[in-house]
């Protein structure tokens, strides 16, 4: 099934933007601990500025995101937020043409970061399910995939969705992983399951 790449870029941008408000803007964010939500929303608009000004080498790596989080201090988050809605629409066009596969992991950015910011505000992490149904099928191809790249026997792990996404990128303790329905012994797939590392101590998600 085809999804629109953009929309869901787009949607996730403005429930952030609902969201956030000057005054959140020293909120520590336990999923990325160097980070604030000030930060985190510098880096979520810097790489549209990025995209918009064709600096895309280094993508992703941490001097890239560095160096957005560092152009966006002295801005305010209303600051952030107006330069993100001013230049979102490249990207999101570009994601939502026939080309947009290229850009995905911008929307798999965007929706880890809208989870992170819910957490950090102490609100229930809920994600649309249409797009937790489109990246969990993809992280569990992928995870299938690099199973049998690394000569392990396949495995079926029985999670939701949002575990899937949360878990695979980094949001859960290895502790938190082996409580999925595992149809083997997890210890052998845990470094091939996380793609980000793995947290070091509970994040403590309310998802309900």
């Amino acid at each position: 099934m085809s999804t629109d790449l953009g929309a869901q870029y787009r949607a996730a941008r403005i429930r952030i933007t609902d969201l956030l408000s000057d005054d959140l803007a020293d909120t520590p964010v336990p999923a990325t601990p160097m980070w604030n939500v000030h930060d985190l929303l510098a880096h979520l608009a810097g790489t549209t500025e990025d995209v918009r000004d064709g600096n895309l080498e280094g993508v992703a790596t941490d001097a890239w995101t560095a160096a957005q989080v560092e152009r966006g201090r002295d801005k305010s988050v209303s600051e952030l937020l107006a330069v993100w809605t001013e230049n979102a629409p490249l990207l999101e066009t570009f994601l939502s043409s026939p080309d947009g596969m290229a850009a995905f992991r911008a929307v798999l950015d965007v929706h880890t970061h809208e989870a992170d910011l819910l957490n950090a505000l102490d609100q229930p992490v809920v994600l649309p399910d249409e797009f937790l149904g489109w990246v969990s099928r993809r992280l569990i191809r992928d995870f299938d995939h690099q199973v049998a790249d690394a000569g392990l026997d396949p495995v079926v792990v029985d999670a939701s969705s949002l575990e899937v996404f949360r878990g695979r990128f980094g949001r859960r303790t290895a502790a938190e992983v082996c409580t999925y329905g595992w149809s083997a012994d997890p210890e052998p797939y845990l470094d091939t399951w996380f793609v980000f590392g793995r947290a070091e101590t509970s994040l403590g998600e309310r998802t309900t």
